[in-house]
Parts: structure tokens; sequence; C-alpha cells
């Protein structure tokens, strides 16, 4: 049965409790990671270390660009090295140029030591990088689906093992239709009501969280799980903002950094879209 980690749950710079986005879908085939922040580094925990031993492939599906969902990528081989591993990020039909493009950029001298497209022969099992572009992907035989996305540069939605993960941008219909029936949403909450009132740049760019609640109660999915946090909110903050969530969406969860929810009641291997039900989702 699949399950979901929150490795990161929060946006722009970690905290002392929240890293920047990076989430895991575990499956019996591979791991499926949805971002690559500052998260990752959660793997050193030795829940994480167990879990990474007993696979050999790893896909990597990136939202957008922005420095804080991609800055794991560096560790990857650190943690990674024993597998194959792809890694799938926005390509030219989203935002202009390759995924293989932008990586050359993040990890040229003297940034890196070498970039990412040179990373073949630190993966025992390999190593490429993918574009994600509208419509169904094939990323290492997973089916993914995406959409195109509002934000200050172009990011994407995507669903994936019966997970759809928004973020990074507004509340869209487009989202409820990729989400409608998902097992678990995984979406931005960046905004509570006061700022979401307030207006102003970030609204044009990001989601409140009860916006994501109507998102999810839209699509009917089964749960949603609120990410991307502010880290300028305080708990108390960010717990009214949950509140303001579950009022509209009862089975909301505020996303917290290494806490887990399993879903899925079928063979994995052969789930149909919004054939899957969650469990043990007090984890999180």
């Amino acid at each position: 049965m699949p399950r979901f980690h929150v490795l990161g749950s929060g946006g722009w710079v970690p905290t002392l409790a929240r890293q920047t986005c990076c989430h895991l879908v575990e499956t019996r085939r591979s791991l499926i990671f949805l971002d690559c922040g500052t998260g990752i580094s959660r793997l050193h925990d030795p829940m994480f270390r167990a879990i990474l031993q007993r696979h050999r492939r790893a896909i990597v599906l990136l939202s957008h660009w922005h420095h804080d969902h991609i800055e794991g990528l560096q560790a990857l081989p650190l943690f990674l090295s024993h597998m194959s591993v792809t890694v799938a990020g926005p390509g030219r039909d989203i935002c202009g140029e390759s995924a293989a493009a932008v990586l050359t950029r993040f990890g040229s001298a003297p940034l890196l030591s070498e970039p990412l497209p040179h990373w073949g022969e630190r993966f025992a099992g390999g190593f490429s990088i993918v574009d994600l572009k509208p419509g169904k992907n094939s990323v290492d035989g997973e089916r993914v689906d995406v959409i195109a996305q509002p934000h200050t540069h172009p990011s994407a939605g995507m669903r994936v093992r019966d997970v759809t993960y928004i973020t990074d941008t507004v509340e869209r219909p487009e989202s409820v239709a990729l989400a409608a029936g998902s097992a678990l949403l995984v979406h931005d909450a960046w905004l509570d009501r006061e700022d979401a009132v307030a207006g102003g740049p970030e609204t044009l760019a990001h989601c409140s969280a009860e916006g994501a609640a109507r998102v999810a109660a839209s699509a009917k999915v089964s749960a949603l799980v609120l990410t991307h946090l502010n880290p300028r909110y305080d708990s108390v903050r960010l717990e009214r903002m949950f509140l303001e969530a579950a009022a509209t969406f009862p089975a909301t969860h505020l996303g917290t950094d290494m806490s887990s929810l399993q879903f899925g009641a079928q063979e994995e291997e052969t789930i149909a879209p919004g054939a899957a039900t969650v469990g043990s989702v007090g984890d999180l």
C-alpha cells in the first residue's frame, strides 16, 4: 500500500520546524519525490534510511525552478547513489526551455563541481533528466498527468499514483479537474484569511488555505494536506489557518515535517483514478 511522507512542508526558507518543500510517495516499485527542497535532509533519519535501502529506483518530480523547491538536488548522490534516478521538471512547453538546460545553469561552476546533467556516474542505476509537458507524461514508466500553472515563473501541477500535487499557484478550476477523485491532494497554502483578504502581489502567485480547501471539496478528494507554508506565520497563526480550511473541508491536515499518511486500498500497480481510499491519517 503506498505511503506519503512529508519531508519539508515550508516555503521560501527553512525554519526550525519546517524544511522547504519535499514530499515522498513510497510505493513497492519506486520512491517518487514531489519537489526537492531542503526537506531532502530528512532522509538522514533512520526510518528513511531503511526505506531508501529497500528501493533501487527514484523519480524526482519538480513543480518549478525556484530555489526552495530544488536546493536538495545537490544531495541526491548522498542519499540515492545506489539507485537509478530520474529528475523531471517543467520543460519547453511550460517554461520555454528544457529541464536539462535549467539544471545545467543551476549546477554550473563554481556553484557545483559538475553540472547535474553530467551526473550519470554518480548513481549505480544511471541518471536522467526529462521534461514535463502539459497532459499525460511517462516518467520512467510512471504516468504523470501535468497542467501548466500561473506563478511568478510558470509552475506545474501534477498527479501521480492518485496523489495530486498543486503548489505555487492560485486557486484554479484546472486544479479541481486534475485532482478530481484523488486519494490525496497536497496543495499550496501560503496565505491565511487575513493575508488573502488584504490582497497584494502574493495573492497573484499563491493560494490561501481556504482556497485549497475549496479545491479539495470541489474535486471530491479523500484528504487534503496543506503545504508550502509561510515561514512568517507562527504556530498559532498556522493553527488558525488550518481551522479556516477545515471548516470548508474537514479531512484537512496541516503539513508537518516527518509526518506520514497511508493511502490506497487496491493493488498499487493497477490503481484506477479515484479508486483508492485513505487510511492512517492520524499520523498527520
